[in-house]
């Protein structure tokens, strides 16, 4: 049984978690569907407390960004990946789950993600916590696919188990993790553009030349070699080579160009979609060239006429936590 809740109807409990699911990059340039970075602290939140009545029930948070959020639990994301994990522990019982989205849908950074993440952990988390992360990685991909219409890893492990995830699109449950040897800065920012990841794929091309496809293994083998030697010049240089899917995508932000020349003026080492867009990043050397880059990129925007919201990051080893 599925139900949505208003506020209002809210039980009054003492054994709510609350639990924080993180935004994440995704791409990198040539890592199509392979290559995900979490980032640190933007994201959803979601509480969650048992309940006798069977199933997941939402509710829509307090506080949450100004986007459709699905209160439908078959339409959404944190209550799919919660529903999976009380069919993985065998338990009668039910769940209320109570989200606040700080990641506005369509933005490029995860959105779905962060919260497919934080659903599966706060059913796990209420549980007792009878299961370790790398055993709810396919909850979490299913809550993933209430969004993208099928399995993808590379925004939502990120977020489930924090930093650099590598994953194979053919079964994007085999993962590699890649640790990263010092911080890496990061200027996000977020032009007020809604681009929805089915639509951006309905541009890409269905066949590729062979040389394209070559150029960007090669490039993505040299990045996960930049980012092992924690090697940030090298990184940002190979991300920006992409020829399959950065640059079908890329004219769906109409500021796109002038956003990467306004970072690259501004020093930093490279700069590049995130996922299906309109988000963008740019990696510097360290905190001040990243709010450089920062306030050169969201001044292109202003200039292009679309507002942008935009922040200094870095990557989060962390991954999905308890509050």
């Amino acid at each position: 049984m599925t139900a949505t809740l208003t506020r209002e109807e809210h039980p009054p409990t003492t054994d709510r978690v609350a639990v924080f699911g993180p935004a994440s990059l995704s791409n990198l340039g040539p890592g199509f569907d392979t290559l995900g970075l979490c980032l640190s602290g933007l994201g959803d939140v979601v509480e969650a407390w048992l309940t006798d009545e069977p199933g997941v029930q939402v509710v829509i948070g307090e506080g949450t960004v100004e986007a459709p959020t699905p209160t439908d639990p078959a339409k959404n994301t944190a209550a799919r990946a919660a529903s999976v994990v009380l069919a993985q522990a065998e338990v009668s019982q039910g769940l209320v789950l109570c989200i606040r989205k700080g990641i506005e849908l369509g933005s490029g950074i995860g959105g779905s993600a962060a919260s497919a993440s934080a659903g599966a952990w706060a059913a796990n988390e209420a549980l007792g916590r009878p299961f370790r992360k790398d055993e709810l990685v396919r909850a979490v991909l299913e809550g993933e696919a209430v969004a993208s219409g099928c399995l993808h890893g590379d925004n939502a492990l990120p977020s489930l188990f924090g930093g650099l995830v590598l994953t194979a699109p053919s079964d994007p449950a085999y993962y590699r993790r890649i640790p990263l040897p010092r911080a890496l800065p990061i200027a996000l920012v977020l032009p007020q553009i809604e681009i929805l990841t089915l639509e951006a794929r309905a541009l890409l091309p269905a066949k590729v030349p062979f040389r394209d496809a070559i150029h960007n293994a090669a490039d993505l083998a040299f990045m996960i070699d930049a980012f092992r030697s924690g090697d940030w010049a090298a990184l940002g240089r190979h991300m920006m080579q992409d020829r399959l899917v950065e640059p079908a995508r890329a004219r769906l932000v109409p500021c796109y160009d002038a956003i990467r020349e306004a970072a690259l003026g501004a020093g930093a080492y490279g700069c590049a979609l995130t996922g299906s867009g309109p988000a963008m990043f740019a990696i510097s050397e360290d905190a001040d060239g990243a709010a450089q880059a920062l306030a050169a990129m969201q001044a292109a925007c202003r200039a292009a006429g679309i507002e942008a919201d935009g922040c200094v990051t870095e990557a989060d080893a962390e991954g999905v936590r308890v509050l």
